[in-house]
């Protein structure tokens, strides 16, 4: 998981963030903007732990030239990643989802996008649903595999929650969670949310004892600890 001490959040106090502009403190709103660099951390880390979990293609190029006409790695998903798509000679698309995959078998291939959290506006929802069929449509003639896209809420508990998490802007059928994209990619679910789970005592830790490095705040504390 992503360390807050790590995070840099934003720096300078002026103009104030709008932390600082909600709290009227600059160093707790410091100390919230690094725990929200964090956070966007965090989910960009996501992507790497399941990366290195998974079936690597190792050249993009490559694995689609060979896998034309022939059938030579059945029974696995085969993936690739965002900056894999973006240096493919033979996939010629703007939009560079998370992930896609490849069941050579089926000759199916996933764009998928993962995002660590699960709540999205409108106009941000629409937006993730729009570029994975633009992706989709301007790969249709370069690929001889079928194509199905996926949104993946890596938390969210089933569809249903995040069905509604993206203002039922996607359809059902184009939502995974984070367990069945597991089972898809043949990796661990419970192994991953372990690894993720190790840091957050320490990141407890380091916001507890950062409150009470603000002058105001531990006066506030000890204030209110008095009733």
């Amino acid at each position: 998981m992503a360390l807050i001490e790590e995070a840099k959040g934003r720096r300078s106090t002026q103009p104030p963030s709008g932390y600082t502009r909600l709290l009227g403190n600059s160093a707790l709103g410091n100390l919230i903007s690094r725990v929200q660099g964090a956070v966007i951390t965090a989910g960009k880390e996501l992507e790497k732990i399941i990366w290195a979990r998974v079936n690597q293609i190792e050249d993009l190029d490559r694995f689609l030239v060979e896998t034309l006409h022939e059938k030579e790695k059945e029974n696995k998903l085969w993936v690739a990643i965002k900056k894999q798509i973006k240096k493919s000679k033979t996939i010629n698309s703007k939009y560079e989802p998370d992930f896609i995959a490849f069941s050579v078998e089926e000759r199916m291939c996933y764009v998928i996008e993962v995002k660590d959290g699960d709540q999205f506006d409108t106009k941000k929802a629409s937006g993730e649903r729009m570029t994975l069929h633009n992706f989709t449509n301007d790969i249709s003639h370069s690929l001889s595999f079928s194509t199905k896209i996926f949104m993946c809420c890596f938390n969210a508990r089933n569809i249903e929650e995040m069905y509604h998490g993206l203002k039922r802007k996607f359809l059902k059928s184009e939502l995974i969670t984070g367990r069945d994209l597991c089972l898809l990619f043949g990796i661990n679910y419970d192994e991953i949310i372990k690894v993720r789970t190790i840091d957050q005592k320490r990141n407890l830790t380091y916001l507890i004892s950062s409150l009470l490095n603000i002058e105001t705040i531990r006066d506030m504390i000890k204030e209110r600890l008095r009733f």
